[in-house]
């Protein structure tokens, strides 16, 4: 009975575990989706400092792909095909430009080199990847010179609705998952102290 006792506290204290920490996730669930969404300010202020600069290259990856949506003409998908291959070429440039000063920022941090010397080589990595959300705004801005003032508005107003709220549901779709597999977790642990309590009686 002392056995038996000692393991039903010990599953209770299990069962409370699981229960706060189901809590925990269901609370960063509900904030990272209402973040998502625009609803908390002072999250949406902090992610304005990246957001933005990522819709360019959406935009880039997508704006020659969607003659349908927007009634573009074949010469219009020719001209932001052109657009496109020339940033995607670009991108490859930086990109290697970028994993040289990675490796040479590894190597430095290997070496135990000074501090100044770390830092100056981070600010060479930091201004290749700027160069290359600069490099996405500049091509975004030539596509959208190739748009009628009609198709500017349905772009703007497409890729307002594609961002936000599609970011949103993804984090709580993820968090959900997380919630079920944890739990699934929880009671599959529970149902195992069961059945070892009962062969121990």
């Amino acid at each position: 009975m002392t056995g038996y006792t000692a393991s039903a506290q010990m599953m209770g204290q299990n069962n409370m575990q699981n229960q706060k920490q189901g809590m925990m996730m269901q609370n960063n669930g509900m904030m990272q989706g209402m973040m998502g969404n625009g609803m908390c300010p002072m999250y949406g202020q902090m992610m304005n400092q990246n957001m933005p600069m990522q819709k360019y290259g959406m935009m880039v990856n997508r704006l020659p792909n969607m003659q349908e949506q927007l009634s573009l003409s074949d010469e219009q998908v020719e001209n932001l095909l052109d657009l496109q291959t020339e940033f995607k070429k670009l991108q490859i440039d930086h990109k290697a430009e970028l994993r040289k000063k990675q490796m040479k920022l590894k190597s430095l941090l290997d070496d135990n080199a000074s501090v100044s010397q770390v830092k100056n080589q981070m600010e060479a990595c930091s201004e290749t990847k700027i160069n290359m959300k600069v490099a996405a705004y500049e091509t975004a801005g030539k596509m959208k010179a190739v748009l009628n003032s009609d198709q500017k508005e349905q772009l703007k107003n497409m890729m307002m609705q594609s961002g936000g709220m599609m970011q949103g549901q993804g984090g709580m779709m993820q968090n959900r998952r997380g919630m079920m597999n944890q739990g699934q977790g929880g009671m599959m642990q529970n149902r195992g102290g069961m059945m070892q309590n009962q062969n121990n009686q």
